[in-house]
């Protein structure tokens, strides 16, 4: 018969084991991904859909990871293209530092992934006897993605990858691939590539590379809206909260700029509140504070 003290032990172990993706979900790291650009060459009647092809593959891939859906949380799409929308900022192109700090300061983020396009091409390889012919058609797409802080605009990380899709098959002599087929072996490619990307980022530990910002390990939002001692947080069970969960209020106060490079080094901030979670919902949360707290504070995980 088992003692009571190893009974205990083993119920205490089984506690931990099943507390670990809980607290793995409360350390992921909220981030918003922009729109890509495509930097190859642009003579294909398609070349304006590869850079949004690319970013909905590495957003997809994102959340099929198992071990990237544990490290960050990803702002989702329509939220992203309503807060612009609102604040009449475009989300494509490219990501200038000045609208990287203020999508972080809207989203309650520090964190945007963007990138690009690098390299694309579709060839085709011939041969054959009379008016019909063997055909292969091969498709390389290169991408590259940065993961930017948005209070320094600086690149923290980058990360590519690069793949390739070949197919072949029988057709006439000076027929052309038709559009449909050439989009699907384009599409193929872009995908491979993106795969790539998340190869990459899953094998190395990028995500401790953002520990030093405070970012990993404690989580930084937004306050919504005030009432007494209530403040509304735009981060909910999406991000990892649970009832209970500690947070310090910080107003932030004047940008600490470089007068050289014009480069954001930081920002002033004072502790006004402590709180903590009595109310969770998916996309936002109820903390009861003391001390001072108003609408539009960082809310940020002690």
């Amino acid at each position: 018969m088992r003692s009571p003290l190893r009974i205990a032990a083993a119920a205490l172990a089984l506690v931990a084991l099943v507390g670990v993706p809980e607290a793995r979900a409360q350390a992921r790291i909220r981030i918003a991904i922009w729109d890509f650009e495509n930097n190859a060459e642009r003579r294909w009647w398609f070349h304006d859909d590869l850079g949004p092809a690319a970013r909905n593959q590495i957003d997809t891939a994102f959340s099929e990871s198992d071990k990237l859906s544990q490290q960050y949380s990803i702002i989702e799409r329509e939220k992203l293209d309503l807060v612009m929308k609102e604040q009449g900022l475009a989300g494509t192109g490219a990501l200038d530092q000045q609208s990287a700090a203020r999508v972080g300061q809207l989203l309650g983020i520090r964190y945007i992934l963007t990138g690009a396009v690098d390299k694309f091409s579709i060839e085709e390889t011939k041969g054959g006897l009379g008016g019909f012919g063997g055909k292969f058609t091969k498709a390389e797409a290169a991408i590259n993605v940065r993961m930017i802080d948005t209070t320094t605009g600086e690149r923290v990380f980058a990360v590519s990858g690069e793949d390739s899709i070949k197919k072949g098959g029988l057709r006439v002599r000076g027929a052309s691939l038709s559009q449909e087929v050439e989009w699907g072996v384009a599409s193929e490619a872009i995908e491979k590539a993106a795969r790539k990307v998340v190869e990459e980022l899953e094998n190395k530990d990028y995500a401790s590379r953002l520990s030093a910002g405070g970012a990993l390990g404690g989580e930084e939002g937004k306050i919504i809206k005030v009432e007494g001692n209530r403040a509304w947080i735009n981060m909910g069970a999406a991000s990892g909260l649970k009832v209970g969960d500690a947070f310090e209020v910080y107003q932030l106060g004047e940008k600490l700029v470089d007068p050289d490079t014009g480069m954001v080094l930081g920002q002033d901030e004072s502790k006004t509140a402590n709180g903590r979670v009595v109310e969770v919902q998916d996309r936002f949360a109820i903390m009861e504070f003391d001390g001072r707290a108003a609408a539009k504070d960082t809310v940020r995980k002690p």
